[in-house]
């Protein structure tokens, strides 16, 4: 009972910190004359995608499991995904892809690449080149990585400049100094790096009792433990009305897991990281893929209506997902 309690506890501090984060996330996307989209790719999506890199550091030096930082990556974008679907449900007139520009189609498209490509360098496994022990594909998705913040900047600036509502909205925070922005902004990023830190060593102990395999453990559990901040920044970002955010922190987060494997490979000195994956995580990122794609095909559709509470998308979303974590699971 102890162990829920402490669960619970780290999530709501996640969620307080989360909604803060969000909060001053906005106005120093202000400050600094960038969108709304560059603070959720860029800055909120790194701080609440930590829990995932530490995971998968963790995972391949003291566990020396390959498998758990696959599958905490695969199933962070997956489950990534699967809060946009529930985010949906807040708003009744439309559906949440609406509420965005298309621009965001960059990020989910580069998440699609660099799933890929991961996927990739684990079904060739040992017959792609090292350089010591590190995968040549490590150093091709880190350029890509690289490429896509490039690329995604380049175009939210662009999108800025030709729009006069977001130059408008550069005078709501004028009372609020950069340096308290960028302090407060530092402060709630470490308390939930802090918390989210905790939370999968918190959830491992509650979930050792059922004897999960180690990838479904990852792409299931673990994922869902350290994607606890991204649902506590997304929800704080809804509720507040900047939707940009928490859409560009999701996708933008999906971007950044597959840049960690890159990082995991760094650490893990059995050899190249891609050739321990058991290939049942191509299933999982596999998964994420056609998840990726059905929130592009959303993003540029643009329905009008919802048949339910949820839009057409929505629904997709979730019965990929509940449809990928049971075969997972009975592989």
């Amino acid at each position: 009972m102890s162990l829920w309690i402490t669960f619970f506890l780290l999530t709501a501090v996640i969620f307080f910190a989360g909604r803060n984060l969000v909060k001053y996330g906005d106005i120093l996307a202000e400050k600094l004359n960038l969108g709304r989209t560059i603070i959720g790719i860029v800055f909120v999506a790194s701080i609440t995608s930590l829990p995932e890199l530490v995971t998968g550091i963790g995972a391949v030096t003291l566990a020396e499991s390959p498998d758990i930082a696959a599958g905490d990556v695969f199933g962070s974008c997956m489950f990534n995904l699967l809060i946009l679907a529930v985010l949906d449900g807040f708003f009744r007139d439309s559906p949440l892809t609406t509420k965005v520009h298309h621009g965001l189609t960059i990020s989910a498209s580069f998440g699609i690449i660099l799933i890929t490509l991961s996927a990739a360098a684990i079904f060739l496994g040992d017959r792609v080149p090292v350089i010591g022990w590190i995968s040549y594909a490590s150093f091709v998705i880190t350029a890509v990585y690289l490429i896509s913040i490039w690329i995604i900047t380049s175009y939210e600036k662009r999108f800025i400049s030709r729009s006069v509502k977001e130059s408008a909205e550069a005078l709501l925070y004028g009372d609020i100094s950069l340096k308290r922005t960028i302090l407060m902004y530092t402060i709630n990023g470490v308390v939930i790096v802090g918390a989210a830190l905790y939370l999968p060593v918190v959830g491992k102990q509650i979930a050792s009792i059922y004897g999960l395999t180690e990838t479904f453990f990852g792409t299931f559990f673990v994922a869902l433990t350290t994607s606890l901040p991204e649902i506590a920044v997304s929800i704080a970002a809804v509720r507040m009305n900047m939707v940009t955010i928490s859409v560009a922190n999701l996708l933008g987060s999906n971007v950044f897991n597959i840049f960690i494997l890159a990082i995991d490979d760094i650490f893990y000195r059995n050899g190249s990281l891609f050739t321990g994956m058991d290939y049942n995580n191509l299933f999982s990122a596999a998964v994420a893929v056609i998840m990726t794609a059905v929130i592009i095909i959303g993003l540029i559709y643009r329905a009008e209506r919802k048949p339910l509470r949820l839009a057409y998308e929505s629904i997709a979303l979730i019965g990929i997902y509940l449809a990928g974590v049971f075969i997972i699971y009975r592989l």
